[in-house]
């Protein structure tokens, strides 16, 4: 089942529509996405990441650490993005030059076909709709996690910095575990 409502709209979109007293979704200034990136912890790609992927990953990689899109734990799963976003690039390239339909002869006269790598590309390109839905690629989804972060006074339920500074009430049992994990929240 998917959401509920409506599609969320982009910053740029809900901009035109009305002033808002702060400015909504917009990017960080370079200054402040230079200080975030160097500030956020490093993600490093996984070993079996290889040559375009790896360009991929070092070209988006360093903006979503630094807008807390990706964390370690989500390390296999972007390369994996990174590698089919490599591979749907290099069919591009290919229809680009060969075009997307080719013809065969037949008994029954000339037969015109998709080229495989129009389906290949397809495929693909689904995936990747998908997955760029799960890292805030696009800007709808980019403005629905910083909406929900922003209704979350608590931060991220599983970032020990901001969990562990619950206001403790006494003689209440605590809601996490002292080392900051989200075990505690199970109990």
């Amino acid at each position: 089942m998917g959401r509920r409502g409506p599609k969320p709209e982009p910053a740029s979109i809900k901009k035109q529509k009305a002033s808002s007293r702060r400015p909504i979704g917009e990017d960080a200034t370079a200054q402040e996405a230079e200080t975030n990136v160097a500030a956020a912890p490093s993600v490093s790609p996984p070993a079996w990441l290889k040559k375009d992927g790896l360009v991929v990953w070092k070209r988006l990689a360093p903006r979503l650490i630094g807008q807390k899109l990706l964390s370690r734990i989500d390390a296999e799963t972007f390369a994996r993005y990174c590698k089919n976003f490599a591979r749907w690039l290099k069919m591009q390239q290919r229809l680009d030059e060969m075009g997307e339909i080719y013809e065969i002869k037949t008994a029954s006269g000339t037969v015109r076909r998709a080229d495989p790598a129009y389906m290949i590309a397809d495929r693909l390109e689904r995936q990747l709709v998908t997955a760029e839905a799960s890292f805030g690629l696009n800007p709808a989804e980019r403005q629905r996690i910083f909406a929900a972060r922003a209704a979350n006074p608590l931060g991220d339920l599983f970032e020990p910095s901001r969990a562990s500074e619950q206001p403790k009430a006494p003689g209440k049992k605590p809601t996490q575990m002292p080392d900051g994990s989200a075990v505690g929240f199970l109990n």
